[in-house]
């Protein structure tokens, strides 16, 4: 009976979160422009805003706005470049975990729910570790063209600043959007500088970092930037170049890494598909538990060494 009602109230949970969140994605977001729009465009109607009754979305958002965590996972959100909330993102990670331990538990394998319901909790971390990764990967591919934008506003008589503003408004996604953050950032009182230093610490790119310091040493000595810039971006096409070349060559080795991380799962789920008395008795609370277990562990952990042998550092 305990387990019944345990089961009850973790799918009643469960609906709750999944309700919700859908009802926050469809009515919010999570865009720059919206947040910063009362703050940027004078005369906006904060005093409006401020008198509305908050609803369950905004009490959400306040709670977790003043938790330690908030700015981290806010960061990560922008970095993968994806629309969410940080309550839109901590309930779908609780959906994620919740929805997998109701499923085992009512066909009573709950030691199997609780491994797939902590799985499942750690698969938004791996989808936004990934988001970031092509985000990133995709902003360093467009540095050299990047580069290209600015030394042309620069040889056309513009500052430093618009010729940035500029790039804001010709480049691709994602280099628009950063770049729109800095005249955002500037446009609030935030130095040139700073914004550019704000950009290397959310991107994290070596070449991008170079850029800066060439940024911030012409303010210093001065000189012809747009030379300087030029010379900067014809060496990072070239890493650019190697770049590409190292991932054809290790692309082997990253599907490997795949395969044999995806293979005991998968095994695991035909064997319980066509045995399920034999997989049910490995999951009891008993000295072969640690099977599964180990397994599981070796797993992640031959999956992260194949893929740690395949990441060359340029």
């Amino acid at each position: 009976m305990i387990i019944y009602i345990a089961v009850a109230a973790m799918s009643g949970l469960t609906i709750l979160v999944l309700l919700h969140g859908l009802r926050s994605l469809v009515l919010s977001g999570s865009k720059l422009e919206s947040r910063l729009q009362p703050f940027a465009i004078p005369g906006a109607p904060t005093d409006e805003v401020a008198e509305k009754q908050p609803d369950l979305s905004d009490r959400l958002n306040s709670y977790f706005n003043t938790r330690t965590f908030a700015g981290s996972i806010a960061d990560k959100l922008w970095q993968a470049g994806v629309e969410l909330t940080v309550p839109q993102y901590v309930l779908i990670k609780l959906a994620a975990a919740l929805i997998p331990f109701v499923i085992f538990a009512l066909i009573r394998l709950s030691v199997l729910g609780i491994v797939f319901g902590l799985l499942c909790f750690l698969l938004p971390n791996l989808w936004l570790r990934r988001k970031q990764r092509r985000r990133r990967a995709e902003f360093e591919q467009q540095l050299p063209d990047t580069l290209t934008l600015i030394v042309g506003g620069l040889r056309a008589g513009f500052s430093l600043q618009h010729s940035l503003v500029n790039v804001a408004k010709q480049a691709p996604e994602p280099t628009a959007a950063e770049f729109k953050r800095i005249g955002q950032e500037v446009h609030l009182g935030v130095p040139l500088l700073q914004a550019l230093d704000n950009l290397v610490q959310r991107m994290k790119s070596n070449d991008l970092e170079m850029i800066v310091s060439v940024f911030k040493i012409h303010g210093r000595v001065g000189g012809n930037l747009a030379a300087v810039v030029e010379d900067v971006g014809t060496t990072i096409r070239e890493r650019v170049k190697l770049r590409r070349d190292i991932q054809v060559i290790t692309s082997q080795q990253r599907i490997t890494s795949y395969i044999l991380g995806l293979l005991p799962p998968i095994l695991g789920l035909v064997l319980f598909l066509i045995n399920p008395g034999y997989m049910r008795g490995i999951f009891q609370w008993n000295i072969f538990l640690c099977i599964p277990i180990f397994a599981l562990i070796m797993t992640v952990l031959g999956f992260l060494v194949i893929r740690k042998m395949a990441a060359i550092e340029i």
